[in-house]
């Protein structure tokens, strides 16, 4: 992501179409899975628990978290199908599955198991993924790095507002 290191695949595209599309159809439909996994194991958690929780004074209203969730999701696969396309490897494949995993069991941590700490302690986690996953992929492409950073800023928002349930409750 830096301007004095190039990426080290900054290549063109690959000229196969198909496989291109199907790449991209790939990640957005891992999205688009991540985010209504995310919204459903959260609303397994709403109700009288989570109402009667102390919460931050900085938590955004609930209405914000969706359209940051999609437009976090879409840059997210948008970043991974360039990523992938000019260096498909195992260990980026892992990368974007470890934080994949990790963001849906927050969701599970904290709101259908009613546990803020648990959730706090796995956000920490992922937290680290994407912010090597923002560093990794600026290496691969430059710009796929910086469509994953608004990912690492909201998580270190979102783990604020964890540490404030935690703390207030």
């Amino acid at each position: 992501m830096s301007n004095s290191t190039p990426a080290i695949h900054d290549a063109p595209l690959p000229s196969d179409r198909s496989t291109s599309r199907r790449t991209l159809i790939t990640f957005a439909a891992a999205s688009f899975v991540l985010l209504s996994l995310g919204g459903w194991l959260t609303s397994l958690g709403m109700g009288t628990w989570y109402e009667t929780l102390q919460k931050p004074w900085f938590q955004p209203p609930g209405w914000a978290f969706a359209p940051a969730w999609t437009t976090i999701l879409t840059l997210l696969a948008i970043a991974s199908w360039q990523v992938w396309l000019r260096a498909p490897s195992t260990s980026i494949r892992n990368l974007y599955a470890v934080q994949f995993v990790l963001n849906a069991t927050w969701s599970l941590l904290f709101f259908t198991m009613e546990s803020p700490l648990a959730a706090l302690v796995e956000i920490l986690v992922l937290d680290a993924v994407v912010v090597i996953m923002t560093f990794v992929y600026g290496r691969v492409h430059a710009p796929a790095g910086w469509m994953v950073a608004p990912y690492a800023v909201w998580l270190l928002f979102a783990t604020a507002i964890n540490v404030g349930v935690v703390a207030l409750n």
